[in-house]
């Protein structure tokens, strides 16, 4: 009689590994029957399109603060405040948070689904990381379409004097420094040896040369904001003064304040500006 009961106990787990199993490839069945739709496709690429007009925005802001306009905010929030001027500035937030949260969705069904776009751990690894930063960027255009503000570098400012009054806080901090750092000069080693093209399906001799000038020019622009935005960083956590952490707006007003500081930002400028080209580019190019 037990071993009877044992038979069938053994015989109901065994059923209900089989429904778990089945229900898990349903699960997945259906992700992946959203990620390959056309409409969530389009509204990735659509994604593209709006980090290319959020670096022009930046670029454009950059150049502006180069020229000596000391009142405009050249980074992410001074972007989207940029973008929120009437008369459509609501939609245009709306309809830039849909295709950032579309772009950064599809990036992490993409990594769990087929391990990124190159199809191996390192590639959904940097997938995830992707997308998660463009899901929280979506944030910051709805806090600003419902009335929000964000002071200039003040949470930035506030998590790196929090670090710095924390014990072992100030070595963290030098390393996230590093690391942005690092991230700097893998953007601007990408950009010179061309390591984006295969972000791009196959074009013509022209558009293609085109195209690819402007992923150069741009990843090298976006590399070198993030070295000295790194840099900057690393330098305050050394001296334990959190006062001049107040991210890329606040990194951009110190270049400008150097020797040849105005030149060198509004190169950084009109190369950002030429990333949301590539941007753009990218939206219509992609292998998606």
């Amino acid at each position: 009689m037990s071993a009877a009961s044992d038979l069938t106990s053994s015989g109901q787990r065994a059923d209900e590994r089989d429904a778990d199993a089945v229900d898990a490839h349903g699960v997945v069945e259906v992700v992946r029957s959203a990620h390959e739709s056309r409409v969530f496709t389009l509204v990735a690429r659509s994604g593209w399109a709006a980090t290319g007009l959020l670096h022009m925005l930046i670029g454009g802001l950059a150049i502006a603060l180069a020229l000596g306009d000391r009142g405009v905010r050249a980074d992410e929030v001074g972007a989207f405040q940029a973008l929120a001027a009437p008369p459509i500035g609501g939609v245009l937030l709306v309809v830039v948070t849909v295709s950032l949260v579309g772009l950064g969705l599809w990036m992490i069904s993409d990594a769990a689904l087929n391990r990124g776009p190159r199809q191996r751990w390192t590639s959904a690894i940097a997938s995830v990381a992707q997308g998660v930063v463009y899901l929280a960027l979506a944030a910051l255009p709805m806090v600003i379409l419902f009335g929000g503000s964000f002071p200039r570098g003040g949470v930035v400012r506030r998590i790196a004097t929090f670090l710095l009054e924390t014990p072992g806080g100030a070595f963290l901090l030098v390393m996230l420094g590093a690391g942005v750092m690092m991230s700097g000069v893998y953007f601007v080693l990408k950009g010179i040896m061309r390591r984006f093209s295969w972000e791009l399906r196959p074009l013509p001799p022209r558009r293609g040369r085109a195209v690819r000038a402007a992923g150069v020019i741009g990843y090298i622009a976006r590399g070198v904001a993030f070295v000295l935005l790194g840099l900057l960083i690393v330098v305050e956590a050394l001296e334990s003064d959190a006062t001049g952490i107040t991210g890329l707006d606040g990194t951009f007003t110190a270049v400008r304040d150097v020797f040849l500081g105005p030149v060198m930002l509004g190169l950084i400028g009109v190369g950002l500006a030429v990333y949301g080209v590539y941007g753009f580019a990218r939206a219509r190019l992609s292998r998606i």
